[in-house]
């Protein structure tokens, strides 16, 4: 077979270099409606289904089983997903998938049915966890090493922006009954639909291509041999793998109690009535976006493993103000402030820089899939126990999460500190094989 030659860098002759989209930005705003639809689609089912409960008669185990069936979905859907990805192209799969996400959103849009629901959340909840690591593989592969860790970055300032959204429309809708859910759910069909339209514009990523095209030709460069999921628990990528999907976890469980769990707390433990404390932390949003906006400055230089360790610092000790100061308004919104500033970076925007950068092209949706569904199934059972946890002693869930956190971050400065795992896109471009110093072609 003859194979095209390999320039030094593993580039096949009169390939298209790459990460050659013309507008990278415009790209990663399009694939990254994934992370806010995701972020919607959350914070929507979370307050919808207890309008639902309240307005067509959900029984509570109703709002259990279809909320358990969206976590479950997108634990599925991430695995799923994530490897198809790799397998059959970006572009392919995010059509697919945000198809899915306008179709499953449509039934609690406008069905009242319980079996209805649940096939479309269920379907919601696939498409949202298959699309997440196929559109931020898309983002890195657009990006550049410049701005490669602030186009990551900006994906979570659309989901935090995204829930942000949510609150206000469930303030402005929040006595229209019935309304108010379809109108939250029917967000999410507006802006999955937009994100389709969007996404048939966007080409297929040329990193993903050139790969394809060396596996298909015999080329030996690293990202074109490391494409079966085994290789993930082989060096080098076994340590990268381990360690995100540890840290991933814990930082991620951690945050549960003050991301999903603030208002719980501060009307079962404080005795806050939620209607007064919700319009407070509706100011906390807006502080968040403005970090992240910050950060995205940092987030791709030589500050990046400094602010990670003062973020997980700021992190830690967010979670334990209502442990000192008591349970009250200010400490509970203390708490969330702090963390979620901590969290900036040291959590979620730290994590998707280091899942892109770890693994070679035709691993790295699978590798993201891996670690997004582990961390999301331990926020899951984390959540479950959360309630009867704080039921024994909050002062108790807060310093476990704080230990979590710690725990956490020190997972991933010691995993990720002083170039112990390396940057594949500086790297699996280079031939796996030489002869005199030189490339083989064939």
């Amino acid at each position: 077979m003859s194979l095209a030659p390999v320039s030094p860098s593993g580039q096949s002759a009169g390939a298209e270099p790459t990460g050659a989209y013309r507008h990278p930005w415009r790209v990663a705003i399009i694939a990254g409606l994934a992370s806010f639809v995701d972020g919607g689609a959350l914070t929507v089912n979370g307050i919808a289904l207890v309008i639902y409960q309240q307005t067509i008669g959900l029984t509570p185990t109703d709002v259990g089983m279809l909320t358990a069936v969206v976590t479950v979905a997108l634990a599925v859907g991430a695995l799923v997903g994530g490897r198809l990805g790799d397998i059959y192209g970006r572009r392919k799969v995010f059509i697919i998938t945000m198809a899915m996400i306008v179709i499953g959103s449509l039934a609690p849009t406008f069905a009242t049915d319980f079996w209805i629901l649940f096939a479309g959340l269920a379907l919601l909840g696939f498409g949202v966890g298959a699309d997440l690591p196929v559109s931020l593989a898309t983002v890195a592969e657009a990006a550049t090493d410049k701005n490669r860790g602030a186009m990551l970055v900006f994906s979570q300032v659309m989901w935090v922006a995204a829930a942000f959204i949510v609150v206000i429309v469930t303030t402005a809708t929040g006595g229209m009954g019935r309304l108010s859910g379809q109108i939250l759910y029917g967000l999410i069909v507006v802006v999955a639909l937009i994100g389709l339209l969007l996404r048939l514009t966007v080409p297929e990523s040329p990193m993903w291509l050139q790969s394809r095209e060396e596996r298909r030709l015999g080329v030996h460069t690293i990202r074109a041999d490391k494409a079966r999921m085994r290789d993930l628990l082989q060096p080098p990528f076994r340590r990268p793998f381990v360690v995100l999907m540890v840290f991933y976890a814990l930082v991620t469980c951690a945050s549960t109690i003050t991301n999903a769990f603030s208002t719980y707390v501060a009307a079962n433990v404080a005795g806050i009535p939620v209607e007064e404390f919700v319009p407070y932390s509706l100011a906390l949003f807006p502080i968040g976006l403005i970090a992240l906006g910050v950060y995205m400055k940092f987030a791709g230089g030589r500050l990046r493993m400094p602010l990670f360790l003062i973020g997980g610092a700021v992190f830690v000790a967010g979670l334990m103000i209502p442990v000192v100061f008591g349970f009250s308004l200010v400490t509970l919104l203390g708490a969330w402030f702090i963390a979620s500033i901590g969290q900036t970076s040291a959590g979620e925007p730290i994590a998707r820089m280091w899942a892109n950068e770890s693994f070679p092209t035709m691993l790295r949706s699978t590798g993201q899939g891996f670690v997004f569904t582990f961390g999301r199934v331990m926020a899951a059972i984390t959540s479950a126990i959360i309630p009867a946890l704080i039921v024994i002693s909050p002062s108790m869930v807060y310093i476990a999460s704080a230990g979590a956190a710690l725990l956490g971050v020190l997972v991933g400065w010691i995993g990720f500190r002083g170039g112990r795992i390396t940057n594949e896109f500086d790297h699996e471009q280079e031939p796996t094989a030489v002869t005199n110093g030189e490339p083989i072609t064939t």
